[in-house]
């Protein structure tokens, strides 16, 4: 067992690779960016995808967003993932704001100055326990159901999209930068339709995302997630949510209510990806931080984490 936990680290080991800090669009070389059954692919070498979570508008301040940057890379990790708040950036319909504390511009720049890959989010509804899942309070105003194919939506989402696709667009590993994957919707569980899943694609595509398109399954999606092969709406990889520990802070002892914390595979062409892996909790019980650090600490780290990597073989995590 030793010997094969020791083979499998170094195996891990020799996939990691960051991307290499950058200067000015013009001077960035462009890099081919592709996937197997085992991992993704940067100029035809693997790369092992450890991503943390970093939401800048819970951070109003991009002199601290190098701070927290520097500190994922200095505690392991090569990647980050990033959520685009459409709430925080418009304001109105048809206004947008992508100035200041919401220059994801910037942000996404440090990452690229900083070599960590990104794995981005922009929804149009991203969940993140944020109010209204990210959209915009005057969403409420526009007709139609939200996470549909309702033409008031649609044309809405299509707007937030068309404004923030063209920044995605130009920071990919395709074009030099960062951004090495694209996230559409998130849990899209409930109400689901196929044609909302394709346009939100198309839409991606028609703005130059080059880059494998992702999305993060949850919430026993059994029946869209068996459609993610071949059927309308798939994606190229997708990605599963495990949160095993749940968020029971007041009974840290107890181990895995929600699971084993095994990502399953869901493509066989496509490599296993845990798209969100449990590495914090929210104290729904106010059971108090220590016992939240305790649910989550170390000792679960160290098992469920390293278990998740040799059993699911999965080269991709973002926590």
């Amino acid at each position: 067992m030793i010997r094969r936990l020791f083979t499998a680290l170094l195996t891990v080991a020799a996939l990691v690779t960051v991307p290499q800090a950058s200067g000015e669009p013009a001077s960035r070389p462009a890099h081919t960016v592709s996937y197997d059954h085992y991992s993704w692919q940067v100029d035809g070498k693997r790369v092992f995808l450890w991503s943390g979570e970093f939401h800048y508008f819970r951070l109003p301040s991009p002199e601290l967003w190098r701070d927290i940057l520097e500190k994922i890379r200095a505690g392991g990790f090569n990647g980050v993932s990033l959520y685009f708040d459409w709430a925080y950036h418009s304001p109105a319909p048809g206004v947008y704001d992508f100035t200041g504390v919401r220059d994801i511009d910037r942000l996404l720049r440090l990452t690229e100055e900083l070599g960590l890959y990104a794995v981005v989010r922009p929804g149009p509804y991203i969940n993140a326990e944020v109010s209204g899942g990210g959209f915009p309070a005057w969403l409420k105003q526009v007709p139609g159901r939200g996470r549909s194919s309702d033409p008031g939506y649609t044309a809405a989402y299509r707007d937030w999209l068309g404004h923030v696709n063209p920044i995605i667009a130009r920071h990919q590993v395709t074009r030099g930068g960062s951004v090495i994957a694209y996230n559409v919707e998130n849990e899209y569980a409930v109400n689901t339709s196929a044609d909302y899943m394709i346009d939100l694609q198309d839409q991606a595509r028609a703005a130059g995302i080059t880059v494998p398109i992702t999305h993060n399954a949850c919430c026993d999606a059994a029946s869209w997630s068996s459609s993610w092969g071949s059927g309308p709406g798939a994606v190229q990889i997708p990605g599963v949510d495990d949160y095993p520990q749940s968020f029971e802070c007041q009974t840290p002892d107890i181990w895995g209510p929600w699971g084993e914390g095994v990502t399953e595979r869901l493509r066989d062409d496509a490599p296993v990806y845990a798209a969100e892996y449990q590495a914090g909790a929210i104290d729904l019980n106010r059971a108090g931080y220590a016992g939240c650090r305790a649910l989550t600490g170390p000792s679960y780290m160290k098992f469920f984490q390293k278990n998740n990597l040799i059993t699911s073989g999965a080269t991709a995590h973002s926590f």
